[in-house]
């Protein structure tokens, strides 16, 4: 299995993403931003993208390269397969596009979300949960445990449920009382939600999602060292891989 693993846009541990990168069941190719613009051509020669990068959102908003439009129009016919992780539902602020192809909107301002006006995004750090499989049956979770638990960052974001096949839910309570405003944070807030408000968020922290020919996945853990080293989670990585990319 070919994988062109992408980051950039977002601090993360190098150190540990190598090592994870190490794991998995393929050949990987690691592009990083500002240098990771493939065209649709040049994914041609791999099997499926994995995504951990969160470019055109900090420290300002950008563009996307119409060689990102080009790919992510092109995938319902080539059937090149995606997975996103963690942060990387963030990227690209100003752009619909990837929301759409991903399944859900992470906000760093408030902003309009399919016409409807919603607060900005949530997170909470470290925090301890059990993650249940919701269709045990699907490839994806092929030999994992029915339920297993994770220490990881979780986001009270925009979740377009009703277009995506739901496949892990979380136990953490996802409401604006135990997390904190990502505005605010940019505003050099830390850590703080007065006056923000956002209704209770989806419970949904991996789905999957059919765009014509391409196959998707969405994981939302992922955040530091001790999720991308854990056994589980790595097969569960390993199996998104395979799934989208039509190995399994």
């Amino acid at each position: 299995m070919r994988i062109a693993a992408f980051t950039g846009g977002h601090s993360f541990d190098r150190a540990a993403f190598a090592d994870f990168l190490d794991s998995l069941p393929g050949e990987v190719t690691w592009h990083e931003h500002p240098n990771a613009d493939l065209s649709p051509d040049d994914l041609a020669a791999f099997d499926v993208s994995l995504h951990y990068d969160m470019p055109g959102t900090l420290p300002t908003p950008s563009d996307p390269p119409a060689t990102l439009r080009a790919a992510v129009a092109a995938a319902p016919e080539t059937g090149h397969g995606y997975v996103v992780l963690h942060h990387a539902i963030a990227s690209w602020a100003q752009w619909d596009g990837w929301a759409e192809f991903v399944g859900g909107r992470y906000l760093y301002q408030p902003g309009v979300v399919r016409g409807v006006d919603c607060p900005d995004s949530g997170y909470r750090h470290a925090v301890e949960q059990q993650i249940s499989v919701l269709d045990t049956s699907h490839p994806v979770v092929s030999g994992l445990p029915a339920t297993f638990d994770l220490i990881d960052e979780t986001y009270l974001c925009e979740v377009f449920e009703d277009d995506v096949t739901p496949l892990l839910q979380t136990d953490a309570e996802m409401t604006d009382a135990v997390h904190w405003s990502t505005a605010l944070a940019m505003a050099g807030r830390r850590d703080e939600r007065e006056g923000w408000h956002h209704r209770p968020g989806s419970q949904l922290v991996g789905w999957t999602k059919t765009n014509g020919r391409s196959r998707l996945v969405y994981l939302q853990p992922g955040d530091k060292a001790p999720t991308l080293s854990d056994p589980t989670y790595r097969r569960l990585v390993a199996g998104a891989l395979e799934w989208a990319a039509r190995k399994r």
